[in-house]
C-alpha cells in the first residue's frame, strides 16, 4: 500500500496542501474553523501521519531530543527520565534517553551519536567532570550547537558557560550545614560524591563556607569524598564509627549517601536524631518513608527537567550565558534534632 502523502489529504478536503500544513502543524497562521474540521477529517480517514524524516531533511534538525543520564536505575535520573519524555511528548516530539552509566568515555560517544542524529538539543542531567579533556570535548559539543541554533541545557554544574537550568549546589550545601548549626549542633560531618564531580565540589564547598561564617573549625577527618551512592554513605558512616570521630550532626551530598547513613547507623544501635542528626539534599520518593523519614533540601527535579526541554523546545530563556535558578526548600522530617549530646566524646 502507498503511504498517504499530505497531497492526498489536501485533495480529498479540498484545500491546498499549505493549509493542511498549517493545520496539522498547528502554525500560529488563522484557518477557518470549517476548513480545519474538513482537513482533520481527512486526515483522520485517510490515516494520515506527517513524514517526519522529510521534514527533517528539510529543516536540518530532527523532531528529537537528547537526555543523557548518568544511572537510569537510580531514581534521582528517573524522575527526570519521566519529566523528560512526558515534555518531549507535550511539544509532539521523540526523546532519546542515554544512559552512561557513570562512564564519562560513553558519554561523549552518546554526544557523537546524538549529532548523527541530528537531535534539536541535548539535556545533560548529571554534574560535569573537571578534567581538561572531557571538558574542552563538551565545549566543542556545546559549540557545534550553538553554531546551528540549538542548544545543550544542562541540570548540574559542568564548569563551563551555557544554559543552566539547576540549583545553585553551593548554597544548598551551605543552607543543609546552616540548619544543623542552629540545631545547636557544632561537630558536623560532610559526606559528599566523586571529588572531581562539580555538583559534588559545590555542595562541599557550602558546608566549608557555613562552618567558617559561625566560626567552627574545619575538621578534614570529618570529611569524606566517595560516590553518591547507597554503598558509599553506608561505608564512609561506619568509618567515622570506627575511627571513634566526635560529631553530632552528617550532611550527605544527596539522600542516597544519607540512606546508606541510617543504615549504617541503626547497626550500631545509634539513635537518629537522639544521638546523631543526619540531613542530605535531594527529596527523593523514599525520603518519606525511610526509617526516620530525611530531613533533606528539596531539588525539584521533575520541574526542572520539565523547564529544560522548554529551553530546548521554545527557544525561551535562559540563553546561551544564563541560568534559571530552581529554590531548594529544606524538608524538615525526623532525622534532625536539636543538639543533646554526640558521639565520640571522651
Amino acid at each position: 500500500m502507498a503511504r498517504v502523502s499530505i497531497e492526498d489529504v489536501a485533495n480529498l478536503a479540498g484545500v491546498s496542501i499549505t493549509t493542511v500544513s498549517r493545520v496539522i502543524n498547528n502554525k500560529d497562521y488563522p484557518v477557518a474553523e470549517k476548513t480545519k474540521k474538513k482537513v482533520l477529517k481527512a486526515v483522520k480517514e485517510l490515516n494520515y501521519f506527517p513524514d517526519f524524516t522529510a521534514q527533517n531533511l528539510r529543516n536540518n534538525f530532527s523532531n528529537t531530543i537528547g537526555l543523557i543520564t548518568r544511572e537510569i536505575s537510580d531514581p534521582y535520573f528517573g524522575i527526570i527520565a519521566r519529566a523528560v519524555t512526558e515534555r518531549a511528548s507535550y511539544y509532539g516530539v521523540l526523546s532519546i534517553v542515554c544512559n552512561t552509566g557513570r562512564n564519562p568515555v560513553n558519554e561523549l560517544q552518546y554526544h557523537d551519536l546524538l549529532w548523527q542524529h541530528k537531535v534539536r538539543g541535548i539535556i545533560l542531567s548529571g554534574g560535569g567532570l573537571d578534567a581538561d579533556d572531557y571538558r574542552d570535548k563538551l565545549q566543542e559539543q556545546i559549540k557545534r550547537y550553538n553554531d546551528h541554533g540549538n542548544r545543550i541545557v544542562s541540570l548540574a554544574p559542568q564548569g563551563l558557560e551555557m544554559p543552566y537550568v539547576t540549583i545553585d549546589n553551593r548554597a544548598t550545601g551551605e543552607m543543609i550545614t546552616d540548619y544543623l548549626v542552629d540545631l545547636g549542633h557544632r561537630k558536623i560531618a560532610f559526606l559528599g560524591g566523586p571529588e572531581q564531580i562539580y555538583t559534588a565540589s559545590e555542595r562541599v564547598k557550602g558546608y566549608k563556607l557555613s562552618l567558617t561564617k559561625h566560626g567552627l573549625t574545619f575538621d578534614p577527618s570529618l570529611l569524606h569524598h566517595g560516590q553518591f551512592s547507597w554503598e558509599s554513605g553506608y561505608e564512609a558512616a561506619r568509618r567515622l564509627l570506627l575511627e571513634n570521630r566526635e560529631f553530632s550532626g552528617i550532611c550527605c551530598a544527596n539522600d542516597d549517601i544519607a540512606y546508606g547513613v541510617l543504615q549504617a547507623l541503626k547497626e550500631q544501635n545509634i539513635q537518629v536524631p537522639g544521638q546523631v542528626s543526619v540531613i542530605s539534599i535531594g527529596d527523593l520518593p523514599l525520603s518519606t518513608h525511610i526509617d526516620p523519614p530525611l530531613t533533606t533540601a528539596q531539588v525539584p527535579l521533575y520541574d526542572m527537567a520539565l523547564r529544560a526541554v522548554d529551553v530546548i523546545m521554545d527557544g525561551s530563556k535562559p540563553d546561551h550565558n544564563a541560568s534559571l535558578i530552581f529554590k531548594t526548600p529544606i524538608v524538615k522530617r525526623l532525622s534532625t534534632a536539636p543538639y543533646i549530646s554526640g558521639l565520640g566524646q571522651g
